[in-house]
């Protein structure tokens, strides 16, 4: 219970408790949707790395590696991917606790601060990462902490105190460099609040901060000595620094990215911006947002300032950041946005006015996590393992050596299973061994272990030696979606998405689209266009229920032969290249039928009422495999 007159907790302990209970409730939602297994791209070299010894790039967060590799161990060292999954789900409802207990003390309202948690909590983008092993649970959990020691600070300036916040930090560096954007708002911050401000820059109070960031950066230790006493390391010690400071920022391709996005770009950064902020708060939400960043100023000037520097600075670099995810460095934003709808229900001076926003909100939170968790629920999506399971059957060390060359996000899932889950599976890649590939093929075929190659690799070969290799299919591509219509009952219920391909990445052959299509369609297929997402919705053989198309997200509903459909477009094309979890999502009722990717993404019910799936030119759809094989293993198959 709150007093009305002043609205301060009765107890410090209500606002724990408060942030206990917010915390619970995101933990329980999100191991409910939790992924239970290995996923593409940094998912995927994430769970490789947790407890394999070798440095690697990967190995540049070592904050993250320090905290989860004792869990993993502990947890769950036979499924090292479900166990950072984990990890994440844990650091998130840790992020959503102390963004409450920091809300509820800058508002003086606990009810507040739980609104603030819940919404962030349920924000589309947050509960993705938050079920999949990422940095950005950790990383906002640290911007929490942070936020509590200036909290701390602010109430009584110590030294002990800003020593506290120095070290917390510096460490926070170790898990995600962003941490870099809040430098200055922090520093702005202590300006203000610091009684004495001139103390800050006293060479005692610089001194110190300078031991605790020297003492964070040992973090780095370990992939600095790796690198120097690597056996390929430079000759000169200054080239060694510059390839540690390389591996460590990634800053060669940073470089290209960091205010990489073109002026003309910028228009539609700002719509995707804008809708990314919808899917996250809803136009509700936002209103409460702008409300709580208008109001802050009369609560504190300089949390108010700290809060506009801070969604500024961080904003605008995810907006000019040329990456292709740029919907995860909007979390800092996301973060803050929650923070001031907490500031925007409990600032009045109205008790009736305060109780009335603050019930609304902590409802409309609710509801909000009851929207969203459909299509973020990810605890049955196994498509990443069933992907690799395909490409590795009938592969083992004894009697085939797998040489690969694929899209860089399945082939962190082919690390994973290789090092966990699949260890007799022997791997190379191509770009690895094509200089040497001749001996390579003679010492395997003369220990009778053929050489598998997937389909790049075998193009890979016969750029490079022509017809030197015989190379025999050995697994066929993917069937074309003409041939997988066919084999659907007329009268099935299906919806159909086409999303704009990735650039450089598989492509759709419209003949054999145009073919399914028509089948699916009858007679009465309607006219397609150039946009990025289009979908059709029907039941097998008749006119389409429903047909859209648009240049930018949406979401619908549709009902075929009684069976209700929500076609939710959960991406910003073009400019997302990488999606966890999907770029599109299809509910049937409330369950998930399908997460569709980029390219063609098909589901259709079979007669149990039970989803089936087909992806086409895109990530998840299994191309040609061949087989040099060894002449005696041949020989013995065929007798």
């Amino acid at each position: 219970m709150l007093d009305a007159d002043d609205r301060t907790p009765r107890s410090p302990l209500l606002l724990v408790a408060t942030a206990c209970v917010v915390a619970t409730v995101a933990f329980w939602a999100y191991t409910r949707t939790l992924l239970p297994g290995v996923d593409l791209g940094d998912t995927g070299g994430f769970q490789a790395a947790v407890l394999w010894p070798e440095q690697s790039a990967r190995r540049a967060y070592p904050l993250y590696y320090t905290l989860a590799t004792p869990f993993i161990t502990l947890v769950s060292a036979e499924n090292p991917a479900r166990g950072l999954n984990l990890f994440s789900a844990i650091w998130a409802a840790i992020a959503v606790g102390l963004l409450a207990v920091a809300t509820g003390r800058l508002t003086t309202s606990a009810l507040a601060g739980a609104a603030s948690g819940l919404l962030l909590a349920f924000s589309f983008t947050f509960w993705t990462q938050a079920i999949i092993a990422e940095v950005y649970s950790l990383h906002l959990a640290l911007i929490a902490g942070c936020l509590l020691a200036l909290q701390a600070f602010a109430s009584s300036p110590t030294t002990l105190r800003l020593a506290i916040f120095f070290a917390l930090y510096a460490v926070a560096f170790g898990n995600h460099l962003g941490m870099i954007l809040f430098l200055v708002p922090f520093t702005v911050f202590l300006l203000q609040v610091h009684p004495r401000p001139r103390e800050l820059v006293m060479p005692s109070t610089m001194l110190l901060a300078i031991v605790i960031a020297v003492a964070g950066a040992l973090q780095y230790l370990p992939t600095f000595l790796f690198v120097w006493s690597s056996i390929d390391a430079p000759a000169q010690w200054s080239d060694r620094v510059a390839a540690f400071w390389l591996d460590v920022t990634k800053a060669d391709w940073r470089e290209e990215m960091v205010l990489g996005v073109q002026s003309s770009q910028m228009w539609n950064r700002l719509q995707m911006w804008a809708w990314d902020a919808r899917q996250q708060f809803g136009i509700a939400g936002l209103a409460l947002a702008a409300l709580g960043a208008a109001r802050v100023w009369s609560l504190s000037r300089p949390w108010a300032v700290f809060l506009w520097l801070a969604y500024a600075i961080s904003t605008t670099f995810a907006l000019t950041y040329n990456v292709g995810d740029t919907h995860v460095f909007l979390l800092p934003g996301h973060f803050l946005i929650a923070l001031a709808i907490g500031v925007g229900v409990a600032h009045w001076r109205s008790a009736r006015v305060r109780q009335v926003l603050t019930i609304g909100a902590l409802a409309f939170a609710v509801w909000r996590g009851w929207d969203t968790w459909p299509a973020v629920d990810r605890h049955a999506d196994r498509r990443a393992d069933a992907q690799l399971a395909h490409l590795a059957e009938g592969v083992d060390g004894r009697s085939a050596l797998l040489v690969s060359k694929m899209d860089w996000q399945l082939e962190n899932v082919l690390l994973y299973s290789s090092r966990y889950e699949r260890r007799d599976l022997a791997w190379v890649r191509l770009d690895d061994v094509l200089l040497h590939f001749p001996y390579l093929v003679r010492d395997n075929l003369a220990e009778s272990r053929d050489l598998v190659l997937t389909a790049d690799a075998a193009r890979g070969v016969v750029a490079a030696y022509a017809n030197q290799f015989p190379l025999v299919l050995d697994q066929t591509p993917a069937p074309g979606l003409a041939e997988i219509v066919s084999r659907i009952p007329r009268g099935t219920p299906y919806v159909l998405t086409l999303l704009l391909p990735a650039p450089g990445g598989r492509t759709i052959d419209p003949e054999d689209f145009s073919t399914g299509l028509a089948e699916l369609a009858g007679t009465h297929v309607p006219p397609r266009s150039e946009a990025s997402y289009q979908v059709w919705a029907g039941s097998h053989g008749e006119a389409p229920t429903l047909y859209r198309s648009s240049a930018h997200p949406f979401r619908t509903d549709v009902l075929i032969g009684g069976e209700s459909f929500t076609i939710r477009m959960d991406s910003w094309l073009p400019e997302d290249t990488f999606r966890r979890g999907g770029f599109a999502h299809v509910l049937h009722g409330r369950q998930h039928a399908l997460i569709a990717e980029r390219g063609i993404s098909l589901v259709w019910l079979q007669r149990d009422g039970s989803p089936a799936t087909y992806y086409g030119a895109g990530l998840y759809t299994p191309e040609a495999r061949f087989r040099i094989p060894a002449p005696s293993a041949h020989l013995a198959r065929n007798q």
